[in-house]
């Protein structure tokens, strides 16, 4: 258990929370975490939703383990506290959750550093038939496999959860289900959710230099509010500016540029952008191959043009470390427009960025298309019970009331505070960023990447890369393998 201030500090939640949940929920919920009174809170209209579970809901001290990997960023456990407002609401979740439900959390790491492996550990556990661990949170494109060969329980079937919460992303649950059950699932309780969503960042002294022969550079925020910020408009604007800083006649990162990105990851946001889904659910709840391939080549064909037929796209490469070259540019006035990710914001290379930078969705495939949509890197955490669990229940309890309090406490302090309010000073960004997050899409095909997916959308990301236009053979292949694997799933898994 924790320190005698961190048990006060959970008794004082605890009262709050039963003076709470015994009143109406049409009021908005105070926010500001526990010892933290500079902590800003959410606007005054949102309301937070209490869960639903039992007040005399209790464990008997039994111990929870949960399995994760051991990362340098914080997301689920927090093992001390400390001044930063995120790191101390996931410390005092743990409290709270500890105190609430009469139980013990244990999170147990894997240690990629080490030698640790997480799957590996996953498939012992199930070989050995022990209730080891009764957790488990994981990459979510790494994770699914396991689907298929029945190691995790139907979460439908789990006491306690209620899936259709708003701690729990519908989106990834609607796309996730197989034969009307749902085995892993996400939402506020992966902060890496958030963070691994894709946004276009500008430099806002960039956008002045030259707003003056480029007037839409000077109301970015109106293109996007309007309508009107598409691929084709995001390309026009930076397509043309190159600056051969250093004088050496080479493109490269000392020199300026109207767009950046990554021919890696930085390629994969358009699938959700865009609005292009690759698998489709069939009535009898499973998936079927729905492409609209005319619609896909002309995206890759965007895409193909922007990296490798424009003079003023910097493209820093195919590894997700590439990432961070485009935010050095950015801070550096070197990029007008980045495509990155949000957790970029967090970096003390943009901390320290001495001019001011805006940030906006990623553009939509054109302007029939009705709402912008956000890609999020395939590496958020999601969560799983194993079949191994011989009491699924209170796993299932603890997930509900550690989501819950982070979509109440966490989030927020993350997004509102964090994000909004720590490292972004333009409020209008921060409306921006309400988009973003809000616009999250995601197709089953990128959930069960390695497994029903076939691969596809990262094998296609490789062919852009290695410029292969061959797009119709391409994806003829591609959708070919796709297909072998839906039927042999089908045929071969077994789902209760």
């Amino acid at each position: 258990m924790r320190s005698f201030i961190s048990i006060v500090l959970t008794i004082i939640m605890l009262l709050s929370f039963v003076a709470c949940s015994g009143g109406s929920t049409d009021q908005p919920q105070d926010t500001t975490l526990s010892g933290d009174t500079t902590a800003s809170k959410p606007q005054n209209d949102i309301v937070y939703e209490e869960d639903d579970l039992p007040d005399d809901l209790r464990f008997d001290g039994e111990t929870v383990k949960f399995l994760i990997v051991k990362t340098g960023v914080h997301d689920l456990f927090a093992e001390e506290l400390s001044s930063d407002i995120v790191n101390d609401s996931i410390y005092n979740r743990e409290n709270f959750v500890e105190e609430r439900l009469g139980v013990e959390l244990e999170p147990m790491y894997i240690d990629p550093m080490t030698g640790g492996d997480f799957e590996k550990e996953v498939e012992k556990q199930h070989a050995s038939d022990e209730d080891m661990y009764q957790l488990l949170g994981y990459s979510t494109f790494a994770f699914t496999r396991f689907v298929f060969i029945n190691y995790f329980h139907d979460l439908y079937g789990v006491n306690y959860i209620d899936l259709e919460k708003p701690w729990w992303s519908q989106t990834f649950n609607n796309e996730a289900e197989i034969k009307d059950s749902l085995y892993v699932t996400t939402g506020s309780l992966s902060l890496s959710l958030a963070r691994s969503m894709f946004a276009i960042f500008y430099n806002k002294s960039v956008a002045d230099e030259y707003a003056a022969s480029i007037p839409e550079l000077g109301d970015l925020y109106g293109l996007v509010n309007s309508g009107d910020w598409t691929f084709d408009k995001f390309h026009e604007l930076g397509s043309t500016i190159y600056e051969d800083n250093n004088g050496d006649t080479t493109a490269d990162e000392e020199d300026r540029f109207g767009l950046g990105f990554s021919s890696g990851i930085g390629i994969d946001f358009f699938w959700s952008s865009f609005d292009i889904n690759l698998l489709s659910p069939t009535d009898d709840g499973w998936f079927e191959s729905d492409i609209p391939t005319e619609k896909l080549y002309t995206s890759l064909e965007k895409m193909n043009t922007l990296l490798f037929d424009t003079p003023g796209c910097f493209d820093a490469g195919y590894g997700d470390e590439k990432l961070d070259i485009l935010s050095t540019m950015l801070a550096g006035d070197n990029l007008l427009f980045m495509n990155n990710t949000l957790d970029a914001i967090e970096t003390t290379t943009l901390r320290n960025m001495q001019s001011d930078y805006g940030i906006l969705p990623t553009p939509k495939f054109n302007e029939a298309q009705d709402n912008y949509y956000t890609y999020a890197h395939d590496s958020y955490t999601s969560f799983a019970i194993p079949k191994t669990n011989r009491n699924p229940d209170v796993a299932g309890a603890v997930l509900e009331a550690m989501a819950s309090y982070a979509y109440r406490e966490t989030e927020p302090a993350y997004l509102n505070t964090a994000l909004k309010g720590k490292y972004m000073s333009d409020p209008q960004s921060r409306k921006m960023l309400d988009l973003v997050v809000d616009g999250f899409k995601v197709d089953a095909a990128w959930i069960y990447l390695e497994t029903l997916g076939a691969e596809y959308p990262s094998e296609m990301r490789i062919a852009i890369h290695n410029g292969d236009t061959n797009f119709a053979s391409k994806h003829a292949t591609l959708e070919r393998k796709m297909n072998l694997r839906l039927k042999a799933y089908l045929t071969g898994s077994s789902f209760d």
